[in-house]
């Protein structure tokens, strides 16, 4: 059964729109992509991520399989698309960057990334799970990885990556390398019966809103699409001046036929701060 999927934006108080999100169906092995881009400087590493990050994985995964290696890591396949997306970007000689969210699905596994401050949750049972974490500079994690490497996290109203960054990973900004690492952290599992919707946004939403608010007004409306945009509304009620894009999933219907009730975490991926943290 396929997943029914809805998307909604708006430019909020910006002068232009930065975020990107894509969506992909791939019926050749099944799998399912779900990415928010939210872009500074610009849209166009936004834009180029959104194009790329799937069809490397999609790529990854043949190639994986090919080699008849057993079953491939997700987690590291989905790792190894999001450094290829980004040195891809890199070397076409963008300036930009952008915070990625993106959850995969191939079954009944799920593979959840992120760079930056764009979020994926997830309905679990009556309750909710965040599936990735803000990296922003003043996380001590973050803050030791930066000044590692000789850089310095500077207040300028909030905290940033050389005075200039508001957030410590990101794909693109080659000028805040390697400062600004592309290293996601990645989260694998199995869905179980308990997992209803999913939602994947940028911080537009995420500044303003409490998770578990927006795990409600998901679960609410039955049509994804209206869903993500009444999140959206409710965003800028609440008096974000951010762009604001967000991708809303029912997965009831994909997820009734589970043998599983509950959702098994496999496995997080972290290389940026310390590697695989296991189940």
């Amino acid at each position: 059964m396929k997943i029914a999927y809805g998307v909604a934006e708006a430019i909020g108080y910006r002068e232009q729109m930065e975020d990107a999100s894509a969506i992909w169906e791939i019926d050749e092995g099944g799998l399912f992509a779900a990415e928010v881009y939210d872009g500074h400087s610009g849209k166009a590493a936004a834009l180029a991520a959104a194009k790329m990050m799937t069809p490397c994985l999609r790529s990854l995964l043949r190639r994986a399989t090919e080699k008849g290696e057993g079953p491939p890591s997700l987690s590291s396949l989905v790792r190894e698309a999001y450094l290829v997306t980004d040195a891809a970007i890199v070397e076409s000689g963008l300036e930009e960057g952008a915070a990625a969210a993106t959850l995969h699905i191939l079954g009944e596994r799920f593979v959840a990334a992120n760079a930056g401050d764009t979020r994926v949750i997830m309905g679990k049972g009556e309750g909710w799970v965040q599936l990735t974490l803000d990296h922003k500079p003043d996380v001590p994690e973050e803050r030791m990885r930066i000044e590692r490497l000789g850089g310095s996290v500077i207040v300028w109203g909030v905290p940033r990556v050389q005075g200039i960054l508001a957030m410590s990973r990101a794909l693109g900004d080659p000028s805040l390398k390697p400062f600004v690492t592309s290293e996601p952290r990645v989260t694998e599992g199995l869905l179980g019966k308990e997992n209803d919707v999913a939602v994947i946004a940028c911080d537009g939403v995420w500044d303003v809103l409490k998770p578990g608010e927006v795990i409600v007004l998901a679960r609410r409306e039955p049509d994804p699409r209206k869903a993500a945009e009444t999140i959206v509304a409710r965003a800028l009620e609440a008096g974000t001046t951010d762009n604001v894009t967000v991708v809303v999933l029912d997965l009831k219907g994909y997820t009734a036929t589970f043998p599983r009730e509950q959702m098994q975490v496999l496995s997080v991926l972290d290389q940026a701060s310390g590697g695989d943290d296991g189940p």
